[in-house]
């Protein structure tokens, strides 16, 4: 019974801290009434309602969908009225949020420990039919000795009357009691409010405010985060009539992840991808500032021997200071006051094709009411670079539920045909060629392929299709037709040669030949497109044109009869060079290149000149080479010489006659060891003449 009290006294005091407070309901958010989806990840939703008077709107989001709405929101009152302004809960932490509140509510005692934080605040209490009306002194427990351990039976609250009596009630005996003092209630109030509002994270309120007289419309629209839109299509073949066009039909795919139900809305699919990004103006900011001492407040306890140091210029900013300046230019100024007001009726558009409304007969165009709105668009128009696909029937999707919605019913040209590509399959394929002539954009998307009822198979359409363009969409492999690749390079003998700068680059030329041999065990004739990548550097040289060049291959139709066997030969060419430097080669490679048909009459008789000069100077390399090695041979020769000269002795008379013999030897030998390095001198200028001018030779010539 005590429990209920004590709970009784706590709502008691909420209820009383809340009487004083008169605020305008908020009306129901007006519903969803168009959606258009995007391929980039994002979804543009507008709601339109009715609004009477002074009136607010309030719309629960997510919080991770508040960085986008915050970009892209507008509202827009449609009868003469405006937008004064538009609210949205801050994303503070709750810590942060409590900083400016004193009292808090503990979790366990939660009576006696609030109250105990009250000392000091003036109380009415109601206890036993009797109304006290007090001051708090404190909060005192009373504790009896049960099996020699103290314990707390229950509390009295303390209170000093405005007669000056001290008065104590029996804690649990109050039946309610409330706060004299409105700043105690605010802050109760909050903080109650706060703690409940932590509990739901994951919502925010955002509170539109509209001032205006009389029943009027009003027009929200905004961009959040939403699954992209898929796209499928059946394109189904008449098993009767082969030669009517096939008929294609084609499915957006859309979901409702929101927390609304989309109830008769207009629906809208964008192809394409638009550039979008994701910034967060959520998340609140604060730049630490310098902490800086209060003017004319000293420590007198100084060091009176330590040198002063210079003042500082007030002109150079502390690095704290300069760090501030550098976020804020980087990052902005932080949103202090979590409130968009507006001064007049318009808002910034919303971005791309979700701003397109429909007029209304009470209200002018969004595109007069918003600055730089889009113009309203058709089904199935271009806007800008993209497509919008606009289904004329209004759609319902439950929320949490997906939709097929029809976008395209209506034949669709094209040619079915054979198709093989070896990146895609090593089997010939069964391929539908199809051409967009509708006015229609056809969005890439999955194919399905009918025939009457029986499915033939399942393909992709990969890119988008703009009108007047057409793709290849194959669906099922062909077992019946074989396709064999074999390959070989020949290279041909050099057939033009030319001549510059001591340089001889020889021209010939390499083919690349692919033998396609087809197999068509069909009953039936087919046309089979083949493509063969396209070899880098080559031209193509047989056949002469292909059918076409698509993603750098050559694309070749062939037609094929029943039981044919075809050798589809596809060849390449291109021009190979080689380079000789004539000033590193010999005289044999020169005559050999002399010899040859391809080079020109001038070029031959440089080459003999050229040839001429390489004979001489190998003729002196050789004798260089000889007279070096005489040159070291009598080198040797004197040396040994020498060396038995030193072995003689002068009072032996063999001796004396075998010194005298080497003696003449020995000058022998000097006289011919001087004559060879003359030689040598001579035939090396010789030599770099000859180098010389055969350098000039081969720099000035050039074979025109």
């Amino acid at each position: 019974m005590k429990r209920i009290s004590v709970a009784l006294a706590i709502l008691s005091l909420c209820a009383l801290s809340a009487a004083g407070e008169v605020a305008l309901a908020a009306a129901e958010p007006p519903p969803v009434t168009k959606v258009v989806l995007y391929k980039h990840g994002m979804g543009y939703l507008e709601r339109e309602g009715k609004i009477n008077g002074n009136a607010t709107l309030s719309l629960a989001f997510r919080t991770e969908q508040m960085k986008d709405l915050l970009t892209s929101f507008f509202a827009v009152d449609l009868g003469g009225g405006r937008i004064s302004s538009v609210r949205y809960e801050t994303r503070d932490p709750l810590s942060k949020q409590l900083q400016d509140i004193l009292i808090k509510v503990p979790e366990e005692a939660a009576l006696s420990q609030f109250l105990m934080q009250l000392k000091g605040a003036r109380l009415i209490a109601k206890a036993a039919g009797e109304t006290v009306d007090g001051r708090i002194l404190g909060v005192e427990p009373i504790t009896e000795v049960v099996n020699n351990q103290p314990i707390k039976k229950s509390y009295r609250l303390v209170l000093l009357t405005e007669a000056g009596q001290i008065r104590s009630l029996d804690l649990f005996a109050i039946s309610e009691f409330s706060l004299a003092d409105e700043a105690l209630q605010r802050d109760l109030r909050r903080l109650l409010d706060l703690s409940l509002d932590s509990k739901y994270t994951n919502r925010k309120k955002l509170t539109v405010s509209a001032a205006g007289q009389g029943e009027r419309g009003v027009r929200i629209g905004y961009l959040i985060e939403m699954p992209i839109w898929k796209c499928s299509y059946r394109i189904i073949f008449d098993e009767k009539k082969k030669d009517a066009p096939p008929l294609l039909q084609g499915w957006a795919l859309a979901e409702n992840n929101t927390e609304d139900d989309w109830k008769d809305v207009t629906i809208s699919f964008v192809a394409g991808n638009p550039m979008s990004y994701v910034m967060d103006l959520y998340s609140p900011y604060y730049v630490k500032r310098v902490q800086v001492p209060i003017p004319g407040l000293q420590n007198l306890a100084v060091d009176w021997g330590a040198v002063s140091r210079p003042d500082l210029s007030e002109e150079l900013p502390s690095p704290r200071a300069a760090l501030k300046k550098r976020k804020e230019f980087y990052m902005g100024a932080p949103p202090m006051a979590q409130t968009m007001d507006q001064a007049v009726p318009s808002a910034p558009p919303p971005p791309m094709a979700g701003a397109r409304g429909v007029a209304k007969e009470e209200a002018r165009p969004l595109g007069e009411l918003l600055a730089g709105s889009y113009e309203s668009g058709a089904q199935g128009t271009k806007v800008g670079e993209l497509f919008s696909y606009e289904p004329k029937e209004k759609v319902s999707i439950p929320r949490g539920q997906a939709a097929m919605v029809p976008i395209v019913s209506k034949p669709i040209t094209g040619r079915r045909l054979l198709y093989y590509k070896a990146s895609f399959s090593p089997k010939a394929t069964n391929a539908f060629v199809a051409q967009n002539a509708t006015d229609l954009t056809l969005e890439a998307g999955a194919v399905t392929f009918f025939e009457g009822s029986t499915s033939l198979g399942e393909g992709i359409l990969g890119h988008t299709l703009p009108p007047g363009s057409q793709e290849v969409i194959p669906y099922a492999v062909d077992a019946s037709v074989d396709v064999t690749p074999r390959e070989k390079t020949h290279r041909e003998p050099h057939f033009k040669a030319r001549l510059v700068d001591g340089i001889l680059t020889l021209t010939s030329v390499e083919t690349l030949t692919n033998t396609w041999k087809i197999v068509n065990r069909g009953r039936d004739s087919a046309t089979l497109w083949l493509h063969q990548p396209r070899s880098a550097g080559f031209r193509l040289s047989k056949p002469e044109k292909p059918l076409k060049e698509v993603d750098n291959n050559y694309r070749f139709e062939l037609p094929l009869k029943p039981g044919e066997t075809v050798d589809f030969v596809v060849e390449e060419k291109r021009d190979v060079q080689e380079k000789v430097h004539l000033d590193k080669t010999s005289e044999d490679q020169v005559r050999f290149y002399m010899a040859q048909p391809y080079l020109s009459a001038g070029a031959k008789a440089f080459m003999k000149e050229l040839s001429d000069l390489m004979a001489q100077k190998a003729g002196l390399q050789r004798q260089i080479a000889e007279w070096t090695e005489q040159v070291k041979r009598l080198s040797e020769e004197q040396g040994r010489l020498r060396s038995n000269l030193q072995t003689l002795h002068s009072n032996v008379p063999k001796e004396q006659e075998l010194r005298a013999k080497w003696v003449a030897a020995l000058a022998a030998n000097e006289d011919q060891l001087a004559d060879r390095r003359a030689k040598l001198d001579d035939a090396g200028g010789k030599l770099r003449q000859l180098e010389e001018s055969l350098g000039k030779k081969l720099r000035d010539y050039k074979d025109v």
